[in-house]
Formats: structure tokens, sequence, C-alpha cells
């Protein structure tokens, strides 16, 4: 007697599996892009790190070019749900100004040790202009000073922060933040004391902030 047929997966319903095996892929690809570059990621070497075959790739995300834009767009999901849930709650807060500006560059520490590889992919792809550089302006950078930009002029007009360009504040402060936890073990040979990472943001924030709470 022959089993009977299984029953239809509803439309607009992924399967769990599928769900699994695209995180997956993403996560590794973006760990290769970020390590390798575009050009240097190999499709073949992120399905086997994320323990599929290669078809499995052009099965969710069509090309590597596809497979590219989706890290991307994880990470700007990733984004918007921090600045909904985190950022947004912190930045409208009922707390002084000074207070707000350190918790939200707490959430930004954090975001950033959790996961650098988000910032080396970044990095790499903002000296090359072309398509890539323009989408991952699009999704990820221009919502970013949409969400901050405002939030720094606020710190900056109840004289918080040394006015400048907010803008240039934003992708300044960022940077600079990425570069100093980047380096955190080699600070001391480079003449620096031994630091905590409590002690490196209040470096941070006393050298930052005018008026720090």
């Amino acid at each position: 007697m022959s089993p009977p047929p299984s029953s239809p997966r509803r439309p607009g319903r992924p399967r769990s599996t599928d769900v699994d095996s695209r995180e997956k892929l993403l996560a590794a690809a973006l760990l290769a892009f970020s390590e390798l570059g575009f050009a240097g990621a190999s499709l073949r070497a992120i399905a086997v790190s994320a323990g599929f075959d290669v078809a499995m790739i052009f099965h969710h995300f069509g090309s590597k070019e596809g497979l590219w834009q989706a890290v991307v767009e994880s990470m700007a999901a990733d984004f918007q749900q921090s600045l909904s849930h985190e950022l947004v709650p912190l930045m409208e807060g009922d707390w002084p100004i000074a207070e707000r500006v350190t918790r939200v560059l707490d959430v930004f520490v954090e975001k950033l040790i959790e996961r650098p590889a988000v910032t080396m992919l970044i990095m790499r792809e903002m000296p090359l202009p072309g398509e890539r550089r323009d989408f991952l302006v699009a999704r990820l950078l221009r919502p970013s000073c949409d969400g901050l930009v405002p939030f720094w002029l606020e710190a900056m007009e109840a004289g918080l922060l040394r006015p400048s360009d907010p803008v240039l504040f934003h992708v300044g402060i960022f940077g600079a933040m990425a570069m100093i936890l980047a380096f955190r073990d080699v600070l001391p040979r480079l003449g620096s004391a031994e630091m905590d990472l409590a002690e490196i943001k209040a470096h941070l924030y006393r050298g930052l902030l005018a008026d720090p709470a």
C-alpha cells in the first residue's frame, strides 16, 4: 500500500529547514565577504562552511550578487530592529541628554563588539564606487544617518557635543569606535595603558562629551 500523499505546504510559509539553511548561509557569507571581499569570496567555500552544497545558494539567492545583497539586507534588518527596540527608547527617554548619549553609544559599542564582520564589510566596500556601494548606502548607511543624526544634532544644540556637521560626526564617531575596538589588544604595545572595555569607553566618552554624566 502506497503512503498517503503529503499535505501541500501553504504558500508564503517557508519550510523551517529552508529558513535555517538561509540563515546559516547568510552568516557564512557575511564572514567570507568581510574577510575576503566580494571578489575573493568563494560561493563553494561559503556553502561548505554553512554545511550545504553550493546549489543551496542558488536556490535561495540566485547568484553571488543576490547573496551579497541578502547579507546587506540582513544587516539592515538588524539595525532597524536595534533602532526600534533599543535606540529610539533611549533617544526619546526622560533621562538627561548626557545619559541618553552615553547609553546610545554603549549600544553601538556592544554591536560593534558582537558583529565585527559587519564593520569589516562596510569598510571594504566604501572605497569602491559602484552598484554594491550604492546598495549599501541606500539600505544601511542612509537609514542609519536618518535614525541617528537628529539625535546628534539635539546633543550639539544642548551643548553636550561640540558643534559640527552631524552626518560627518555620525560617520566619524562610529568609524573611530570601530578602529579603537579593533586595536584594543595592541594598544599597550603602542604606549597606551592596560585598559578593560569599561575604561576604554570612559576615555572615549570623556574626550567626546563636553559634560558627560
